[in-house]
């Protein structure tokens, strides 16, 4: 048995991480077929999650984790749980969708060196947000920015052309490489755009 890709869906609460999980897993079913296993596993703060419902409501089965930040306390249990979901499920991809203090670095590092998975890392950021919480976390979103494979700028419905010039030039601040995706995640996405999400 192969070990499976791992992809993690980094970004602050309310930044459309599980609206862009539910679209993605959507997407590889129609483009690989019903035969493409997907394990997604949700890591939240708290002993509810409210996005859980939102999932299992598309069809998919979740696995949370919960009591504790991915950047402290849950980075030792990552490797069991896709340790564990590999075994019992065989997927193809396993999708984990962190929290929103998360430190996606942090992560990678753990299951690369410990579970063997290839990982990579997109980053969901909030357009119509994303002065506010700049100025007011930046520090948390250079650790989001700064590590991903893509950079994925949701609800740009929601913003102008200013905001978005905005968020262009801090993220190239942050990341000169990783391209850049715009989105509104809550209407249609492009198979294109999916596709860049997942491959590059």
């Amino acid at each position: 048995m192969g070990k499976p890709d791992v992809l993690i869906l980094s970004g602050f609460l309310g930044s459309g991480k599980t609206t862009v999980l539910v679209k993605l897993a959507e997407h590889l079913r129609a483009k690989r077929g019903p035969g493409y296993r997907i394990a997604i596993i949700e890591n939240e703060i708290g002993s509810a999650s409210v996005d859980s419902s939102v999932i299992s409501e598309a069809g998919y089965s979740v696995t949370e984790m919960l009591s504790g930040c991915v950047c402290c306390t849950l980075v030792g249990q990552l490797v069991p749980a896709i340790q564990k979901l590999s075994e019992e499920l065989e997927p193809d991809l396993v999708v984990l969708e962190a929290t929103g203090v998360a430190t996606p670095q942090t992560m990678r590092d753990s299951i690369e060196k410990y579970g063997g998975c290839p990982v990579r890392i997109a980053t969901i950021v909030d357009a119509s947000r994303w002065h506010k919480i700049l100025l007011a976390l930046r520090i948390l979103l250079e650790g989001q920015v700064e590590p991903a494979d893509v950079v994925c700028v949701n609800k740009c419905d929601r913003a102008d052309e200013e905001q978005l010039t905005e968020v262009e030039s801090t993220v190239r601040e942050m990341n000169a490489h990783a391209p850049i995706v715009y989105m509104s995640a809550a209407g249609p996405v492009s198979a294109d755009d999916l596709d860049r999400i997942l491959e590059g």
